[in-house]
């Protein structure tokens, strides 16, 4: 959308100096223009707008490497007596020259789309040390008589030069400048880099502004999604169950928890293939690696010790298993009819007030059925997964070039895992709530409700991490 008021600004630089990359950072785009090792990979200018709500606000123009800035240095060095004072006109004078066309063609692409910008972003990889040719580059292309804004990138990899570049800028009077990896971009570097480009081109203060709110509403909005998204995908694995006919076979259980592990694998798969979307990025961006599962086991929620004290009732030592809680309710039914709710109320003081809910699975646990579910410790290996993501992504810029890890290497404090696991048994106790159980499937305001504590959960230990 073209605006007349939208900041020019010109993206240049040495070749391979990592403008590109830049570019893909700042745009939040990782398939924008050509990124290579190789020298000229950029040949001729691109241009693309930066919008905020529909209206152009930036226009940046990605230009070819400066590869010849010594050699044009020289050459404007011996017609500089003729233009003191005026540096722009001495480089309009020898962009109609000869010279221009030919052994400083790519130079002259860069000072032509110089001049027509309101300044300019000079990338340095700073891992490159302060060498004479840099300099004249710097030199020639403040003759354009425009704001020139450096750009310290690849600050992120050591070793490097950056404290030596710093140094240098200031004594060509370049003093506003700022470190902004593309790889790893600062946390509020955009906001950094709009606050300096507003310094030196006070007249689009506005729309800079404008623009940094517009990008951290983004921030926000990401986080918040893939927050959500996180807590789906737990909800729809705490809540995964598989009925288990009476007297069925070990050799019989092989297949069905084949099954539910496919099916939780893809469902954390699809987690990541929406979170890398969310961040512009794409699946073959990232390798995630396998996510050891164990073969299942027997457990329902019904016989779990903190289930049992939710209902009031005291397990004993050596009703520790499912088998064995199961025997301790065979006594308290005491040869009463399996139906007799009253029964089971009166035996354990009344306090189960749960019946309508459990009863059922009571009934069925008695007659020799079980529920398969996915136990305590994959969730929370999918949990650090997908934090351990989501930390990633917020914090990569798109110009990176790396494969990015989503591995179980990461850390989360347990009284974090504890609450966690505490907000997912509401979801174990209804299978209804998962979407790998298509069949049943229910997206009802409880597990809304549901979805939103977990999501606040995970909110809170990432503001404090």
């Amino acid at each position: 959308m073209e605006s007349i008021n939208a900041l020019m600004l010109a993206v240049v630089g040495h070749t391979n100096t990592g403008k590109t990359s830049l570019m893909r950072t700042l745009l939040h785009d990782s398939q924008f223009g050509e990124v290579d090792s190789r020298p000229s990979t950029t040949r001729e200018v691109t241009s693309i707008d930066v919008e905020a709500d529909g209206q152009t606000l930036i226009r940046l123009f990605d230009t070819p490497g400066l590869e010849a800035g010594s050699d044009l240095y020289e050459h404007l060095v011996q017609s500089e007596s003729n233009f003191r004072h005026d540096g722009p006109a001495q480089v309009r004078h020898f962009l109609n020259t000869m010279a221009a066309g030919h052994e400083f063609e790519q130079e002259s692409k860069v000072l032509r789309q110089l001049l027509k910008c309101h300044a300019a972003l000079y990338v340095i990889d700073v891992r490159d040390p302060v060498l004479p040719k840099y300099q004249d580059e710097l030199s020639v292309l403040a003759r354009c008589g425009k704001p020139i804004l450096p750009i310290l990138n690849f600050t992120g990899q050591k070793p490097n030069h950056v404290n030596q570049w710093k140094l240098a800028l200031t004594k060509v009077n370049l003093h506003a400048h700022i470190e902004f990896d593309a790889v790893s971009p600062p946390d509020g570097g955009e906001s950094i880099l709009f606050n300096r480009l507003s310094a030196i081109v006070p007249g689009f203060h506005q729309q800079l502004e404008q623009l940094a709110q517009y990008r951290q509403q983004q921030r926000e909005q990401r986080l918040d999604t893939g927050l959500t998204q996180i807590a789906e995908l737990l909800v729809d694995v705490a809540a995964f169950h598989e009925h288990i006919k009476p007297n069925t076979e070990d050799a019989q259980l092989k297949p069905i928890i084949e099954s539910m592990q496919n099916l939780v694998k893809r469902r954390e798969r699809n987690c990541v293939t929406e979170m890398l979307a969310l961040y512009a990025f794409r699946l073959e961006h990232v390798r995630l690696q396998q996510l050891r599962l164990n073969d299942g086991q027997w457990k329902d929620d019904l016989f779990e010790i903190d289930t049992l004290k939710e209902f009031g009732i005291k397990a004993g030592v050596g009703l520790g298993s499912g088998a064995a809680i199961g025997a301790g309710f065979d006594l308290m039914v005491g040869g009463a009819s399996l139906g007799a709710g009253t029964a089971i109320g009166a035996a354990i003081g009344g306090a189960w007030q749960g019946w309508t809910h459990y009863g059922k699975k009571l009934v069925g646990h008695l007659k020799g059925e079980r529920e398969l579910i996915v136990d305590d410790e994959i969730l929370k290996l999918l949990t650090l997964r997908q934090m351990n993501l989501l930390q990633q992504l917020a914090t990569r810029g798109h110009g990176s070039q790396a494969l990015l890890m989503v591995t179980q290497s990461s850390k989360l404090r347990e009284q974090f895992l504890r609450a966690l696991s505490t907000r997912l048994k509401l979801a174990r106790r209804n299978p209804q709530w998962s979407s790998l159980n298509q069949r049943s499937f229910v997206r009802d305001a409880q597990r809304q409700a549901c979805v939103s504590d977990v999501t606040e959960l995970c909110r809170g230990f990432w503001s404090q991490s």
